[in-house]
């Protein structure tokens, strides 16, 4: 393979420092962009994110386009996914959920809740920013202006009603206890990687 050093010339490592970036709030939760994506073409965008205690986090979503990933440095987070137990992560814990999984996170534990967010392709870090325009300052996060955000950035937002047609699905796969899903084998769920260093894959039964 012939080599051409003038192909990466205009490449570079990117460093960001965290006590460089400013927290930005969305209403009751803060973030803040580590990495806008713009590094890597929008292949890859990091964001930082704390979640107060006892709060509710955003609405049930999947996404059209973009995977994500979890990583928990404090507190501990709960997500959700319908018609299955919620996966608590403490600090350490890697989630990862990919498109097309309903999905949300939330914090009801006593200690404020910080992860890393990476989003890929990262086009999505522009959803956080358009948030923050249509909520204001000092404003809380409301199920409506989230869903209003996540519809602009090929992001599906749930209704109760289809969550609970997501529940009444795997109620009844659970009932067959073939452990197949349309006959294809388990369906993959969010995977977790524990602080151990040991990898999980979990499989819906």
């Amino acid at each position: 393979m012939e080599i051409d050093p003038s192909k990466t010339a205009h490449l570079k490592i990117n460093h960001a420092s965290p006590d460089n970036i400013p927290w930005r709030h969305l209403g009751q939760y803060k973030y803040r962009i580590l990495s806008d994506g713009t590094a890597t073409e929008r292949r890859l965008a990091i964001i930082e994110s704390a979640i107060p205690p006892h709060s509710d986090g955003p609405i049930f979503h999947f996404h059209e386009m973009h995977d994500e990933g979890f990583y928990v440095t404090q507190g501990k987070v709960r997500f959700h996914t319908p018609g299955f137990p919620p996966l608590d992560a403490k600090p350490f814990d890697l989630v990862t959920v990919p498109i097309g999984l309903p999905h949300k996170f939330s914090n009801p534990f006593d200690e404020e809740a910080v992860f890393i967010n990476t989003i890929t392709p990262g086009f999505f870090v522009k959803y956080f920013e358009f948030l923050e325009e249509c909520i204001g300052q000092g404003k809380e996060l409301t199920p409506e202006a989230n869903k209003k955000a996540l519809e602009r950035w090929a992001t599906v937002p749930m209704t109760g009603e289809i969550v609970g047609r997501y529940e009444e699905f795997w109620r009844e796969k659970r009932g067959e206890g073939s452990g197949k899903v349309n006959g294809v084998g388990k369906q993959k769920d969010l995977s977790v990687t524990e602080g151990s260093g040991e990898v999980k894959e979990t499989n819906r039964v």
